[in-house]
């Protein structure tokens, strides 16, 4: 468990933490259509390579039976994971990930196997955004223009993902940056 690093003077207004479940529909329903047929490609590739080795008469028909089975297992393994990684994310984001807001910073704290405490201060300068969903909404509260692997830019946000008082966190906030002008 990570403890928060307060200063002195510094008081906790608000901990919360993410609501279980999808929250981009759409988004993940494609995601899993999408991962579907390279896991069945690769499960059944995966099979093939071995009936294939069990006939194999000669060296090279096993080591192509070698290399089909171990082809299969990288693209059936990609596969999984488009479709079975959002279903994970979904039951886990919860346990995993806490929000904190004080009277002068943001804090998101994450557990589990890469645990790390990021701060986020609230100043009157703080770009602020609000994204309602359904069942829970997300309060943005830091963005960031970085350069990817190919050179191009994008932006990079971070907050309060997914919580189910982002109308209130939003208020508490904005009423922060007011204070601290």
């Amino acid at each position: 468990m990570i403890t928060l690093p307060l200063h002195p003077g510094e008081t906790v207004l608000w901990v919360g933490s993410p609501v279980p479940g999808f929250h981009r529909r759409g988004a993940t329903v494609f995601l899993m259509l999408f991962g579907l047929p390279f896991l069945i490609i690769g499960v059944g590739l995966f099979f093939y390579g071995l009936m294939q080795l069990h006939k194999s008469a000669t060296m090279s028909d096993a080591g192509l039976a070698l290399f089909t089975a171990a082809f299969a297992l990288t693209f059936g393994s990609f596969g999984a994971f488009l479709v079975f990684g959002p279903l994970i994310a979904a039951r886990t984001a919860f346990r995993d990930v806490r929000y904190a807001l004080t009277n002068r910073a943001a804090y998101v704290v994450r557990q589990g196997r890469f645990p790390s405490l990021k701060v986020y201060p609230i100043l009157p300068t703080t770009a602020l955004e609000l994204e309602p969903g359904r069942r829970a909404g997300t309060v943005w509260l830091h963005a960031r223009l970085e350069r990817d692997s190919d050179g191009d830019l994008g932006t990079t946000k971070a907050g309060f993902e997914n919580i189910a008082e982002a109308d209130k966190v939003f208020g508490m906030i904005r009423d922060l940056q007011g204070k601290t002008a």
